[in-house]
């Protein structure tokens, strides 16, 4: 049975492989963002179930979340030959949201994560909105040392100017 499952797991890595192949050469983006997405995923459950047996994804989905996260970064500078802030922050929130649930799935927060986010959401929200108050304060006061970043717009629009 689980020379099944390996064969299986196998074939999904080759095909997904080959569809961020082919979506490279068609300079797709989100054909390559869904395509690298679906490589990794098969790729780390082929390694899961080759090292664990049958593993139940209850307890991995958040490498779902990472990888989202991480692969959210090569998309950006595919597409835009350039890193661009509207593609690395979000990355970097994936990857930090998935990490933090994480320590839910693995236990090494003990408390159910319903609980956790019934006791320290207030707080968390209350904390989000004084530092962003900070931070608008702390921009207004020292303007060169946290310039606004302008971002030149690449996309084409759909009415041109002279209309």
């Amino acid at each position: 049975m689980e020379t099944y499952h390996f064969a299986i797991n196998c074939a999904l890595v080759l095909i997904t492989a080959a569809l961020v192949y082919v979506s490279i050469l068609s300079q797709n983006a989100v054909v390559f963002y869904i395509s690298a997405n679906l490589c990794l995923i098969s790729l780390g459950l082929l390694f899961l179930n080759a090292r664990l047996g049958v593993v139940q994804l209850r307890q991995y989905w958040p490498i779902v979340i990472v990888v989202f996260g991480i692969t959210l970064l090569p998309v950006g500078r595919f597409h835009y030959k350039k890193f661009r802030t509207f593609y690395v922050i979000p990355s970097a929130a994936l990857t930090i949201l998935g990490a933090f649930f994480f320590l839910f799935t693995f236990k090494i927060i003990n408390m159910k994560m319903r609980v956790f986010f019934s006791y320290f959401m207030p707080f968390i929200l209350i904390a989000g909105g004084i530092s962003l108050i900070i931070l608008y304060y702390v921009r207004q006061g020292a303007k060169d040392k946290f310039p606004t970043i302008q971002e030149e717009d690449d996309e084409p629009s759909l009415f041109s100017e002279d209309d």
